[in-house]
């Protein structure tokens, strides 16, 4: 079983700043999807690293390869104009590659959450090898105690899921095709899987630093804590 991710970089930033997409945002003096590419690329657990990213920004996405030099990147697409559609997109890249294979695990990954700790990127693999699907809540009193991984356990009250989220190759594929079919989109990958699928994502405790940038003020909040 490998584990290849998908890292969006994508998506709009109304909120952000209409002329800049937040995710080359410097943080840190680097661009913000700079940060979680290191992250992947340096995980002994993640196999290969596709980017989705907006067709404006081929010139910046080349400046972050050149900037991080990822040994694991296996390409680059093209996303759509939602987080759906550039998730869809990204799926279908992979579906194309041969070494990419049904049981093979898939985590989605938002560019905007630059600082991923090592840690609990490897701790969703390993919960997802072993439960089948995982994902990162934050802020909720019914989160799992990390040394009580237990499936039946899977919260219904979660303030924030984070990213990344992990799930199998084919239940993903099989999602994201009905989803279409249906005219519908997720709000994220949990949301799309669970309506098409009886797996569930066991969710684990994610991280302060995992945050997204939704707002500049974002940015501040996350220089303080590299």
């Amino acid at each position: 079983m490998k584990v290849h991710s998908i890292l969006l970089a994508g998506g709009s930033s109304d909120r952000f700043n209409n002329e800049e997409n937040k995710v080359y945002f410097p943080i840190g003096g680097k661009p913000a999807l700079s940060w979680a590419l290191e992250t992947l690329d340096n995980s002994d657990k993640v196999d290969s690293i596709l980017l989705v990213v907006r067709d404006e920004d081929w010139e910046k996405t080349n400046n972050v390869i050149e900037l991080v030099n990822p040994n694991k990147l296996s390409g680059v697409t093209i996303g759509g104009d939602t987080r759906h559609e550039s998730e869809y997109q990204g799926l279908v890249y992979l579906k194309e590659r041969p070494e990419v294979n049904e049981e093979d695990l898939i985590l989605i990954h938002d560019g905007a959450r630059p600082l991923l700790p090592s840690y609990l990127l490897d701790e969703l693999i390993d919960v997802a090898i072993k439960y089948g699907a995982s994902a990162p809540g934050f802020n909720s009193d019914n989160l799992m105690k990390k040394e009580e991984f237990k499936k039946e356990e899977i919260q219904e009250t979660i303030v924030e899921i984070q990213t990344p989220q992990i799930f199998p190759a084919s239940e993903l594929w099989k999602s994201y095709e009905l989803a279409k079919l249906d005219k519908w989109q997720a709000v994220d990958t949990t949301e799309c899987v669970s309506k098409y699928s009886e797996l569930e994502a066991v969710v684990i405790p994610g991280d302060p630093r995992n945050m997204k940038v939704t707002f500049i003020e974002d940015i501040f909040k996350l220089e303080q804590m590299i």
